[in-house]
């Protein structure tokens, strides 16, 4: 009973408790472990207990239609349940061990009678209630990943110099990072809660083998980097496929860091599977290393971009804003046409480029001009397939410079489809496939149609993929369709006589404001923290030749974006508040 009032009293909640309410408190409680990857309570289960964190980290998830979305951490000296067992109602959200967890779990009689006898104990769990009843989001300010394991899957990686570097690089934004070197034996408990104590990161430098070691790195990271030769086959099982490596992987906590030497051995998707990772980083070189820095510190920028037909030309403008601002991007997303631009900035290709290709693929010739007597669309599709093979050939997503998603919607099962893996130009072919425009994809027992049917600005799946800034954009949100084409319309052929038959009808503006209208107000869980939403007025959804007018307006957008923001910009995500100097 010492220990635990000893324990109790080097955390603020118990610090102003008399001794009668320590005593109480310790002599009820009942303290366990938490194995890394156990699981606390699920989601949905009767509350029965309220449990204080004594060590460790825990993750707070809850199911979603989409997928598992986190919502919050728990650290030292918190609790956890307590809302739950106060209200009488099941758990909200299913909670995890991030890595191996003390608990002191109270049962409700217990925590009843702890509240009657003792005034100063009921005050304090009510100020923790209101505090996060108030500040929902603050557990990912102050309890995100601290602890990161940087696991090196070959001897001749030296995992140790890419530690030293990594923490080098992090305390340039001001923040107290520490990296322990591979060693043969674990710490004791105490030095390990010390170091994270003197710490806002901690990176442990592990090899893949059976020492006490590389067990403690495995049950003790909040997240896993597994750095991989591109010349190397991986393990299989890989030896993080304990238990605690299998539960870590569901909350997407292994990214795989790709280092590009030597032939490759065999397609990257191997070393991602045998993982289960989460996020792909290619490195071929410095940027890489600082993108990786950013990532780890909670500094990094994803980026965010909407569908919207030919308005997504928009998007052009604004990326240029970014670059000559001097702001990095490290992950980058879309929808629809906005998963085009998206893909066009994760391939790495410079702003001469991207113009190229675009007025290429869409803006000299229709790519929807390949009209047919409507049976599953208004057009074949054949254009739109070979001008996504004409400039993204083969590419795969984990592949690219850049940490990529798209997202397209299965209409057979009414889910969203994330696209993380695969050829990257069916990935955008699904994407794009605006319902009655374009064909759907079929892919096996899935029928796969625009993303923005169903998310058309995935601002809240970003936020599963990096701790940091998401800039986002977008082209939906004012003067998308023209009502007086709809006033009065003339009979097909009238059209065609008028217009041609390379024009697309007013039809498609139609079809396409619809599947891009439903989720425009929808209040984002996670939404984008920089929003940039450009005057498009004049340019229609289907107006593709009017490329100069978009790509204007989303560079003007973008940049009265940045200025609004520029403290935050510079205290938050440039090393010495210097944005624009070396990125």
């Amino acid at each position: 009973m010492d220990a635990i009032r000893e324990r109790l009293l080097e955390f603020p909640l118990f610090r102003d408790l008399d001794a009668d309410a320590l005593s109480a408190i310790a002599a009820c409680g009942q303290w366990h472990s938490l194995a890394g990857g156990w699981e606390l309570f699920s989601q949905g289960e009767p509350s029965d207990n309220l449990h204080f964190i004594l060590s460790g980290r825990l993750i707070i998830v809850r199911k979603g239609q989409e997928e598992d979305e986190v919502v919050g951490y728990v650290r030292a000296g918190e609790p956890v349940g307590e809302m739950s067992l106060l209200s009488g109602e099941v758990h909200s959200a299913s909670v995890y061990a991030l890595r191996d967890t003390e608990v002191l779990s109270f049962s409700r009689e217990d925590v009843e009678t702890l509240i009657h006898n003792h005034g100063d104990f009921a005050a304090a769990l009510t100020r923790v209630v209101l505090s996060r009843a108030r500040h929902p989001n603050a557990s990912f300010q102050r309890s995100a990943p601290r602890v990161f394991a940087l696991i090196g899957s070959s001897p001749s990686i030296d995992v140790d110099a890419y530690a030293k570097d990594l923490a080098k690089r992090i305390r340039r934004y001001g923040m107290r990072a520490s990296w322990m070197p591979v060693r043969e034996n674990a710490p004791d408990a105490r030095e390990f809660d010390n170091a994270e104590d003197d710490s806002d990161i901690i990176l442990i430098a592990a090899r893949v083998d059976g020492s006490a070691w590389y067990r403690f790195a495995i049950r003790h990271a909040d997240r896993f980097l597994v750095l991989a030769r591109r010349d190397a086959r991986p393990p299989r099982p890989f030896p993080m496929t304990m238990e605690t490596g299998a539960r870590a992987r569901k909350f997407r906590l292994v990214d795989l860091v790709m280092l590009h030497e030597g032939v490759p051995a065999c397609p990257i998707s191997e070393w991602a599977d045998a993982l289960g990772a989460a996020r792909i980083l290619n490195c071929r070189g410095d940027s890489c290393v600082e993108r990786l820095a950013r990532l780890v510190a909670g500094k990094s920028v994803g980026l965010v971009l909407s569908g919207g037909g030919a308005r997504a030309y928009a998007h052009v403008g604004a990326v240029t804003a970014l670059r000559e601002a001097g702001i990095p991007i490290d992950c980058v997303s879309g929808a629809s046409m906005g998963a085009v631009i998206a893909a066009c900035v994760a391939m790495g290709w410079s702003n001469e480029e991207i113009e190229e290709r675009i007025r290429d693929a869409f803006v000299d010739t229709n790519p929807l001009g390949d009209h047919v007597l409507p049976v599953v669309a208004l057009t074949r599709g054949v254009r739109v397939e070979e001008r996504l093979r004409r400039h993204f050939g083969d590419t795969l997503i984990e592949d690219m410079q850049l940490p990529f998603f798209c997202v397209s919607s299965d209409i057979v099962e009414g889910v969203l489809r994330i696209h993380r893996q695969g050829l990257l130009r069916d990935a955008l072919r699904a994407s794009i496939a605006l319902p009655g425009i374009l064909p759907p994809v079929i892919d096996g027992d899935a029928l796969l149609v625009d993303g923005a049917v169903m998310n058309n600005f995935p601002t809240d799946i970003m936020a599963t993929m990096h701790r940091g800034l998401t800039i986002g954009m977008d082209v939906t949100r004012r003067g998308a369709i023209d009502i007086e084409a709809f006033r009065d319309p003339p009979g097909f052929l009238s059209w065609v006589l008028q217009n041609g038959v390379g024009s697309a009808p007013p039809i498609v503006s139609l079809l396409m404001r619809t599947a891009t209208a439903r989720h425009e107000h929808t209040l984002k869980v996670h939404p984008a923290d920089i929003m940039i939403t450009p005057d498009v007025t004049g340019v229609e959804l289907r107006d593709w030749r009017n490329y100069d007018v978009a790509v204007a307006a989303g560079y003007k957008a973008a940049k009265e974006a940045l200025e609004e923001r520029w403290y935050t910009l510079n205290t938050f995500i440039a090393p010495g508040g210097k944005v624009g100097t070396g990125f």
